[in-house]
């Protein structure tokens, strides 16, 4: 009976509108406490830091909001909700030391099972279409008549907290993919495309009315956030085809965390073998010193040896004599040699006849 008496507002729908209020009786206390739990549960590697872990996890939850606030300066329609509200700070509070730290970490583990996890998540969506739309109607109230003003801030709304995560994490070192703002991926791309169905179904023109389109948001949201838990999130993104069909017709490249390939694969391969050549030419008049240096260590080594020799009256083993040489040296030494004796012959022969005439 209480299962049913939950589920009749919802049997006795019969248009958008009834749809629309029924989300709109969904207690504000509860969603809170849902999106609080939630979030609080997104930054595991940080628990060891509290105060580092309580603002990571809070920004990740309320930092479009806060900045989407700040960026309309207006703290009566749009004020920072931590500061003007007493009920958001005291929820998130308890539900992140509940979920970080309660005893036994028993919170942590509850929400750790599928049922309990996609309520809270849904809450999370439920909460994030709600404020995408309420700063999208107070754009087209503050700035009447301009285009961007409500796509910008609308999306703003819903992926702030992704990109200021990302930029606390890139700067602690703790960032385990591309960046939301550089690689856009369903938090940007959903959070942009509410914003311009909400705008252009309702404020740009009379298609629906703004109940109906606030319903139909939070339908696509809350739908979505349960496929994703059931089928995995990157089956059950929407947003993928349309973003690739834009960026196909605009001629805009589409980003990508994977690292862009090398313009000419072959250059890197030829750089060993120019090495060498490049180097050759230094090399070379290093060889030639080298080669002068042994050569005239050599040549005062090789004179000195032919000294000895020639003191000794012998020759080295691998050299030839004047006398042993072919051709005309040869033949000329020989004779030179026979005219050498024959003088001393005769000059002996003339000493020994004038010796016998003295006698």
């Amino acid at each position: 009976l209480s299962a049913r008496a939950a589920l009749q507002p919802l049997l006795s729908v019969e248009s958008l509108t009834d749809l629309y209020a029924v989300y709109k009786s969904v207690p504000f206390n509860y969603a809170l406490a849902g999106h609080c739990l939630f979030v609080a549960a997104l930054a595991p590697d940080f628990r060891r830091n509290f105060l580092m872990h309580f603002w990571v996890t809070f920004l990740a939850g309320f930092g479009g909001g806060i900045v989407s606030s700040l960026l309309m300066m207006d703290p009566a329609r749009a004020p920072v909700n931590i500061l003007a509200n007493n009920t958001v700070g005291l929820t998130w509070v308890a539900c992140w030391w509940l979920m970080a730290y309660s005893p036994f970490d028993i919170v942590n583990r509850v929400h750790s099972f599928l049922p309990f996890r996609m309520v809270t998540k849904a809450c999370v969506a439920f909460m994030r279409a709600q404020l995408i739309m309420n700063r999208v109607d107070l754009a087209v109230s503050l700035y009447p008549g301009v285009l961007l003003a409500p796509l910008i801030l609308g999306s703003i709304a819903g992926s702030g907290g992704k990109l200021i995560t990302d930029a606390v994490r890139a700067c602690w070192g703790r960032l385990p993919g591309a960046p939301e703002a550089a690689v856009p991926s369903f938090v940007w791309r959903s959070a942009f495309l509410a914003s311009a169905a909400y705008y252009g179904s309702c404020k740009a023109s009379s298609l629906l009315s703004s109940q109906e389109a606030a319903a139909l948001i939070i339908t696509v949201m809350l739908v979505h956030s349960v496929l994703s838990d059931l089928l995995g999130a990157a089956r059950t993104d929407f947003t993928y085809p349309l973003a690739w069909l834009l960026h196909k017709i605009s001629l805009i490249p589409m980003p990508s965390d994977s690292p862009a390939p090398a313009v000419a694969a072959a250059k890197p391969a030829k750089q060993p073998s120019q090495a060498p050549k490049q180097q050759q030419p230094q090399q070379q008049p290093q060889q030639q010193a080298a080669k002068q240096g042994a050569a005239s260590q050599a040549a005062p080594a090789a004179t000195s040896k032919q000294q000895q020799q020639a003191g000794s009256g012998t020759t080295a083993p691998g050299s030839k004599s004047a006398a042993q040489e072919p051709g005309k040296n040869g033949k000329a030494a020989a004779a030179a040699v026979k005219a050498d004796s024959s003088s001393a012959a005769s000059h002996s022969g003339n000493k020994k006849g004038e010796s016998k005439k003295k006698r």
